[in-house]
């Protein structure tokens, strides 16, 4: 009982520190997150509802429709019923959910419906050109509500709201800093859903392989500051074994120090302070992808990514994470929803952040894919702003106390993440989560030109960019020009 209660309050501890800004520091391209604690954000002694005042509203029974997306793909790990609900089932996810709602529906006199659909984008599109308000608040992909909806107006700018709190705990202050062009906050993550998390980038290693090579503590590693791009190189060549000894390394057959999908160097990058693109102090997105230092960068990642026998380059997402539950994979990287079909590995794993650049890198930096983590937003057409930004808000609220502590409490109990250590390191990666717009937008195919760049084993990567600077800086420039033309 005593190791649960430890447990939970670390868990808490996440919760409160989970939302911490950024800090930029100089012109190296690497937007480090503060660690502080929870007296930093909200002072010691402060009472949260002192800080921001519970209001008072009776709706009048009026329905607020959220739209949201379940596709099954992945096998259904990336859909979340985290809305609403209809009942509890003794599920500790779901019956949160439930709890959370029905207090905001009863306080505020709101009825919350939700409706699913495969591709919340077309639906919501065809809806808004069509000046209906059938929904008030959708769910979609990242990449699809900043670069599709946002670009063309189709989201309203809560910045405008009274009723939400944008610079509240229980919003994620990273993504609103990162994401908000021309300074409009269109997009929101936070406590309130659980889905914004499935695409947060992560490091896990077998803890077995660690003992069998007497690796040193990985978890040490980590909070001694040297876990670093040099020292997955060195423990992915010390675990590499040529298990049936025919000389030759297969996936079938042999065991690897790293395996990840080719895109694990464009996580890499992020992971060393590195971002294609960013905003300038007018709100507006500038290209960052040639630096001296990403370039220096790109060599330690392209020795990660093409050491052979020790790298496993794996496209099949699902042969991959079989590999690594049969315990032939030492460590490998990937998204949070990827590693829900690890809860039935019999041998134990532990869960770290993604290495740093160097041991001068200050802090540990995460970021998520945009094609997987989804947020929330207000349609342009919802005619009743101000009552929807409320109950969003007041939903948020009580996310923090009931949502929350049962989703991180649900990691647990599914041994997605399997001892205090790992639920120390997520509390870290949570709190280090940075929105590379370029990988949002992809201008001109920036994204896919560092991808190809990294799996072409590229020599010079300013020479290589500079074949489609033209044709990214043009797309960046309509993107600009379209979104400024709304004001």
């Amino acid at each position: 009982m005593k190791k649960f209660i430890l447990i939970m309050a670390a868990l808490m501890l996440i919760l409160l520190i989970s939302c911490s800004d950024n800090s930029d520091t100089d012109n190296n391209n690497q937007n480090p997150v503060n660690t502080v604690d929870s007296g930093g954000i909200m002072g010691e002694e402060t009472p949260l509802d002192e800080l921001y005042p519970y209001p008072e509203h009776d709706f009048g029974g009026a329905v607020i429709n959220f739209l949201a997306r379940q596709d099954d793909w992945a096998d259904g790990s990336q859909d979340f019923e985290d809305i609403a609900v209809e009942s509890e089932t003794g599920e500790v996810l779901n019956d949160a959910v439930y709890r959370r709602t029905r207090l905001v529906e009863e306080k505020y006199n709101v009825n919350i419906a939700v409706s699913y659909v495969t591709d919340v984008n077309s639906v919501i599109t065809r809806s808004i050109r069509a000046g209906d308000d059938e929904y008030q608040v959708i769910q979609e992909k990242l990449v699809f509500m900043s670069a599709t909806l946002a670009a063309q107006n189709f989201l309203f700018d809560l910045n405008t709201l009274s009723s939400i709190n944008l610079d509240a705990p229980w919003y994620n202050q990273n993504a609103i800093k990162d994401l908000s062009i021309n300074n409009k906050v269109t997009v929101l993550g936070g406590d309130i859903t659980v889905s914004d998390k499935s695409g947060v980038i992560m490091a896990v290693f077998n803890k077995k392989l660690a003992a069998d090579y007497n690796t040193e503590n990985l978890y040490d590693i980590v909070k001694e500051g040297k876990w670093t791009l040099d020292k997955l190189y060195e423990l992915m060549v010390q675990t590499t074994a040529d298990l049936n000894g025919d000389g030759q390394f297969t996936i079938q057959d042999d065991q690897f120090g790293f395996a990840a999908e080719n895109y694990a160097g464009w996580m890499l990058s992020a992971a060393s302070g590195n971002r294609l693109a960013a905003l300038d102090t007018d709100g507006l997105p500038y290209i960052t992808a040639v630096t001296e230092k990403s370039v220096n960068d790109y060599e330690r990642i392209k020795r990660i990514m093409y050491e052979q026998p020790s790298r496993a380059a794996v496209d099949d997402v699902s042969n991959h994470e079989r590999v690594f539950a049969d315990g032939r994979y030492f460590l490998t990287i990937g998204m949070l929803s990827q590693f829900t079909a690890l809860r039935g590995m019999e041998e134990d794993f532990g869960i770290i952040p993604m290495p740093k650049q160097d041991e001068n890198q200050q802090v540990y930096i995460s970021t998520i894919s945009p094609w997987v983590s989804r947020f929330l937003a207000m349609p342009s057409t919802c005619g009743e702003p101000e009552m929807t930004g409320a109950v969003i808000d007041a939903m948020s609220r009580e996310s923090s106390g009931t949502l929350m502590p049962a989703y991180y409490n649900n990691l647990l109990e599914n041994k997605i993440a399997r001892d205090e250590e790992s639920v120390e390191m997520m509390k870290m990666i949570f709190n280090s989560v940075i929105y590379d717009i370029g990988s949002v937008f992809n201008w001109g195919g920036i994204w896919d030109q560092q991808h190809a760049f990294i799996s072409g084993r590229n020599e010079d990567f300013a020479g290589f960019y500079e074949r489609t600077e033209g044709r990214v800086q043009a797309e960046l420039e309509r993107t600009i020009e379209t979104m400024l033309s709304f004001d």
